[in-house]
């Protein structure tokens, strides 16, 4: 396809300068009855000489606008435009004042005067450097309108893709809705988790279609359903203690920030144990300053028990809602693993 799009603007080209100059040579023949009597060293002068610096002013400025018009770079743009323009003028010089004349005796050889010189060449040059400019602009706005529509189509697939992704969850929380009613009447510890679950999806679902600030609230209470089923999963024996001190109310968080710490104590703590508790300890100051501080004892049975890629994505989203103004510290420890975390509360 590429190639062919290629073969096309050659061909275009091709038949552009044919036709520009079979009707220059039928012009200057029509206007000059003995044009044929010397027809062969005529026309090596007006298809290959003549056009040969037109040719080149054209499509040296064609390159030059193509490289530093967009993104306009005016420096070399200017600068390449004057040299383009110095060998073009050397060009014509040596054919109007040593090739053509020698090439044909009936070639006009005028007085050369540089000024003049200098100044018809220039005249010349600026028609043809702004057809090229012409050229160049008429290409880039087809090649921006392309993609502008490629644009579009791809926004219309995301969009299209978006809601097909939000079909099954969706489904999914109304089905979990449907068997908590059909278990309600025969276990209230799966009913309980069913909802639970349902809860959490429907959280899940919120934090997807608003990438803002959560309330703290809200966050508390996610996390508190996951180990809720946590717990479910693991017949209650895990000692994870969550509190809270301070004035929570309208507070907000970035989210997922108390999920990524719970995940991390779940998937690498040891929180089996009544007398190493795992802990999520959160404190709101009166500067309203949130202070996070989450311990829990490692799990040496665990081949691997590094925090470092959740905590290199909890640090990132953190930067991107609160830049600087967040303070992260790690104690890493052989026995257990201590994040401290403060960051500001907005009410």
């Amino acid at each position: 396809m590429h190639l062919t799009e290629k073969k096309r603007a050659l061909l275009y080209h091709i038949s552009f300068w044919l036709s520009y100059v079979a009707f220059g040579v039928i012009m200057k023949a029509s206007r000059d009855p003995d044009y044929t009597v010397n027809i062969g060293t005529n026309l090596i002068l007006d298809v290959f000489l003549i056009n040969f610096p037109t040719l080149f002013a054209f499509y040296a400025s064609w390159y030059t606008y193509s490289k530093y018009l967009q993104p306009i770079n005016l420096t070399k743009l200017s600068l390449l435009l004057l040299i383009i323009f110095i060998v073009y003028t050397v060009l014509w010089y040596l054919i109007d004042y040593w090739i053509a004349p020698k090439l044909s005796i009936i070639y006009v050889l005028s007085e050369f005067k540089l000024i003049q010189f200098i100044a018809s060449i220039l005249y010349i040059f600026i028609q043809w450097s702004l057809i090229a400019f012409g050229f160049q602009y008429f290409k880039k706005t087809l090649n921006n309108e392309k993609l502008l529509r490629i644009l579009q189509n791809e926004k219309l697939e995301i969009e299209y893709a978006f809601l097909r992704a939000q079909i099954n969850p969706h489904f999914l929380n109304n089905t979990l809705n449907f068997f908590y009613a059909k278990s309600l009447p025969l276990s209230e510890e799966l009913s309980n988790g069913i909802m639970t679950l349902s809860e959490i999806m429907r959280y899940s679902l919120q934090m997807d279609q608003n990438n803002q600030l959560m309330p703290l609230n809200d966050e508390i209470e996610h996390i508190r359903n996951i180990i809720n089923i946590n717990q479910l999963r693991f017949n209650n024996s895990l000692h994870i203690n969550l509190t809270v001190e301070g004035d929570i109310q309208d507070a907000t968080i970035a989210p997922l920030t108390l999920v990524t710490l719970l995940e991390n104590i779940l998937k690498h703590g040891d929180c089996t144990q009544h007398d190493a508790k795992a802990m999520i300890n959160l404190k709101i100051a009166e500067d309203n300053t949130l202070t996070i501080i989450a311990f829990n004892k490692k799990n040496n049975t665990l081949s691997e028990t590094s925090h470092g890629t959740s905590l290199e994505n909890l640090q990132k989203r953190l930067k991107s809602y609160y830049g600087k103004k967040f303070n992260l510290n790690i104690n890493d420890q052989d026995i257990f693993y201590e994040l401290n975390l403060k960051i500001p509360i907005k009410k």
